[in-house]
């Protein structure tokens, strides 16, 4: 989608949208191609034109059907309390199952700031049809043409809040999905001192699990600017057994410039006669001057074991890893970046009847980048891996041509050169190596922990950029989860990055 600003008070929004849906009951693509036209008369007065073209295909059932979907809408705030909407959406010619022509009508009334009244209504000629598939998701399809819903949307307590959502799981048996209810309790006991309860209920909707209560209790202490501390433990109780986790951690400030970071975290749970317990502790350290932001280091450790006990033998199997790393970055000058880690994990594994097994495996990463224009630039890296146990190793050199598409993310590709030796010491040529493309971002200005004023950094090179534009939709549809990514791409090493 893209947003184009005309005048002042009027927005075009464009859009692009591909679904295809394969499973055993469905077999469906649609290609939509929106226009959204908003006008702005006065800061009371809205209205929406808007045209959508969609090709839908129905493989399964051979049907195909093309159309054309007019709609228009207008908004008006008649008070600073009431507020009122209406929206005709109209097809000409055939109607797409999901977008049948209708009419919504709504209105909002807020009482107080804790709480709101709302009415909503709907006449549509056919029911609302999804086209992916759903008959596996715990709800139960509806073939109304006229609905209304009106209510009160209101805070509990300044410090409580009442949530509802639908979750999935996947197990061993399948997937599982519940319709949760939970209530959330602060209780502050002073400004360094507080308190969190909370409580849900899990419905099972469809799936071989059951319905399941959870329950979590937490304290968080933070006696200074310079310190901040938290302990949680949760429960969560279901017919096939009963699972538990307790996390504590810390964070704080030694001086300006050196944080340092302390979490522990032990989890036991036995469902159905298996039973896991873990325990995972990470410390770190890290040096980051607060006047400028051309250098950093961090020192971490991680420390990870994990016990299982199966039915049938009742075989015990436990895997532990140790991971020591350390990255810095330096900026010379304003155009050149540099970034090296290096990294250190031992593991070992083992089960009841087998001797246990273990190895020492490190890496080094080494990466600079240096700015062409104002928005792109160009990088090297090289990467090595290797395990002396079993006498492999592998060296991986990348060029890469980047383009900073916003402020804080980046575009890129480049052509991967890689080689492995083997335990008969035989250099492997042939994977992988080739072209790659990849997307990084800028994380620093989402955590800033302690506070540091933007207007105390010193940046290399100012920058800008336009807004990132956030795509509207209507009616739901499939998700997508983002991926993280970094500013320096960590080495793919399980374990290796901090």
């Amino acid at each position: 989608s893209a947003e184009i600003k005309l005048r002042p008070r009027s927005l075009v929004r464009l859009g692009l949208m591909d679904e295809r849906n394969h499973t055993a009951n469905v077999s469906n693509e649609r290609v939509t191609a929106s226009l959204l036209w908003t006008e702005t008369f006065t800061d009371r007065l809205r209205a929406t034109f808007g045209y959508d073209y969609r090709d839908f295909t129905d493989t399964l059932n051979s049907k195909r059907t093309t159309s054309n979907l007019l709609s228009a809408g207008v908004e008006w705030q008649a008070t600073d309390k009431l507020s009122i909407a209406a929206k005709r959406e109209q097809n000409l010619g055939d109607a797409d199952p999901t977008y049948p022509d209708q009419t919504t009508l709504a209105a909002t009334y807020q009482w107080n700031s804790w709480a709101r009244l709302f009415f909503t209504q709907r006449f549509a000629a056919a029911p609302i049809v999804p086209i992916s598939d759903a008959g596996a998701t715990g709800f139960a399809g509806t073939s109304s043409r006229r609905e209304t819903a009106f209510g009160i949307e209101t805070k509990l307590a300044h410090n409580t809040a009442l949530s509802g959502r639908y979750q999935l799981e996947n197990g061993a048996n399948g997937t599982d999905s519940f319709a949760v209810i939970g209530l959330q309790n602060r209780l502050p006991i002073n400004k360094q001192l507080a308190f969190d309860l909370s409580f849900e209920r899990g419905f099972h909707m469809a799936g071989a699990g059951q319905s399941f209560t959870g329950g979590a209790f937490g304290v968080s202490y933070l006696p200074n600017e310079d310190l901040r501390t938290a302990a949680r433990y949760e429960l969560r109780q279901q017919a096939g057994g009963m699972g538990q986790l307790f996390t504590i951690g810390a964070a704080g400030r030694i001086n300006e410039g050196l944080t340092t970071l302390a979490r522990f975290q032990w989890s036991h749970a036995d469902f159905q006669g298996h039973d896991t317990a873990s325990l995972t502790g990470t410390a770190a350290i890290a040096l980051r001057p607060v006047e400028s932001d051309n250098k950093g280091l961090l020192f971490s450790y991680t420390h990870r074991s994990l016990s299982q006990t199966g039915t049938g033998l009742k075989s015990l199997a436990t895997d532990r890893s140790d991971v020591v790393s350390t990255d810095g970055y330096w900026q010379p000058e304003k155009r050149t970046e540099l970034f090296g880690r290096f990294a250190l994990k031992f593991g070992s594994n083992g089960r009841d009847g087998l001797i246990s097994t273990s190895a020492l495996t490190y890496m080094a990463q080494l990466r600079a980048a240096r700015r062409i224009r104002r928005s792109l630039d160009a990088a090297v890296e090289y990467r090595f891996l290797a395990q002396p146990a079993t006498r492999t190793r592998r060296t991986s050199t990348g060029v890469e041509l980047g383009y900073w598409m916003f402020a804080d993310i980046r575009f890129g590709v480049g052509y991967n050169f890689t080689t492995a030796v083997d335990p008969g010491d035989e250099l492997l040529l042939t994977k992988p190596r080739g072209f790659y493309f990849t997307i990084s971002t800028k994380l620093s200005n989402l955590f800033d922990l302690f506070g540091t004023a933007k207007a105390g950094l010193v940046p290399s090179e100012p920058t800008s950029a336009p807004p990132a534009v956030a795509p509207q939709t209507t009616r739901p549809a499939a998700g997508s989860q983002p991926a993280q990514a970094t500013n320096n791409p960590p080495a793919t090493t399980e374990g290796a990055h901090p």
